[in-house]
């Protein structure tokens, strides 16, 4: 036999250990050129900080690219998650959390965003009504009938002992139609939000009656969770330390906003023109929301808020069947 035995076990063994090697040295961020983000139009916090992460380089930094998706329609966006062609919704509404993951839709919720602060009941300038009560028989408008807009203004209303489906005329307006059908007389209030709220009260013929979301905390003492982090799951299944580092990156950028919040602005205004502020406008929105953000990881007691939040809304019937948030609220 010669010095050289079985070449072609010695080649085929060569082979494998190349394979092996090439294995140990694959991580899930070389296999996903770019962490696809969606955002609703909206200075939420998280979504601010996805635009000044992109643009100071921190996401870079961290070796990710993120492909950021702005969306006018909240239910485009769902769709697109429902579809697989998002991994990351840094403003989901809550309520549309819980009613995708009860319909099916495989997702996780990573952190909580914000409380309901930034939507409003708004009517006109000389409008007398202060609270649920006063709309009572009376033409009111929502941005449409599911999702967080109805569900903060039913609960609201409810902690009150007003039944918003029964005792008021409810029908439902794109954010646009909302100032002239308050002008024409064709209803007395309407739930809208940021930021389409701020160029509403720029047209000076309307003002902010009551907010949702301090009549439930005022009832309840717990948050109204309005907006979250929600993921794909399999995202986080097969890309997790990608989605670990989204989630380090998007955390400290939003730990950061108070001392940053002029390149925040700058960036938001910069990544959603479709909001149509200016940079001091959404500074001021920025700096407002702080107070309002949600601080907590999803820890027992956070989850045990939300499943309150989530069984009043069986109730209002924007539920079809019991959700429990701890299935899908998770720690990375």
């Amino acid at each position: 036999m010669s010095g050289e035995p079985y070449p072609f076990f010695k080649k085929a063994v060569g082979l494998a250990c190349a394979m092996v090697l090439g294995m140990v040295a694959y991580t899930p961020s070389y296999a996903l050129d770019k962490v696809r983000v969606g955002a609703t139009v909206a200075p939420d916090l998280n979504a601010v900080a996805v635009c000044l992460a992109i643009d100071d380089g921190a996401f870079a930094k961290a070796g990710l690219g993120v492909d950021l998706s702005v969306f006018a329609q909240s239910n485009l966006k769902y769709d697109a998650m429902k579809a697989g062609s998002l991994d990351v919704d840094v403003g989901m509404g809550a309520i549309n959390a819980a009613q995708l993951y009860s319909s099916g839709v495989p997702i996780v919720v990573l952190r909580g965003g914000t409380r309901a602060a930034i939507w409003a009941v708004i009517g006109l300038k000389n409008s007398t009504f202060t609270k649920p009560a006063d709309f009572k028989g009376k033409k009111f408008a929502v941005i449409s009938f599911s999702g967080t807009n109805y569900g903060v203004t039913y609960l609201a209303f409810k902690a009150e002992g007003v039944d918003f489906r029964k005792d008021v005329e409810v029908s439902a307006l794109p954010p646009s139609a909302i100032v002239p059908a308050l002008v024409k007389g064709e209803i007395a209030g309407a739930t809208t939000f940021e930021p389409f709220l701020t160029n509403d009260l720029k047209t000076g013929a309307v003002k902010v009656l009551f907010r949702p979301g301090e009549i439930y905390e005022k009832k309840y003492h717990e948050p109204l969770l309005a907006v979250v982090v929600a993921a794909h799951k399999s995202f986080v299944t097969n890309h997790h330390e990608d989605a670990k580092k989204f989630m380090a990156v998007l955390n400290a950028t939003r730990d950061s906003l108070g001392a940053h919040a002029e390149a925040a602005a700058v960036a938001f205004v910069k990544h959603m023109p479709q909001a149509k502020m200016t940079v001091p406008e959404a500074k001021e929105l920025i700096v407002q929301n702080l107070s309002d953000g949600i601080t907590s990881e999803n820890t027992p007691a956070f989850i045990e808020s939300v499943q309150h939040l989530y069984d009043r809304l069986l109730a209002a019937h924007q539920l079809k069947e019991p959700v429990r948030a701890a299935d899908f609220y998770v720690m990375l």
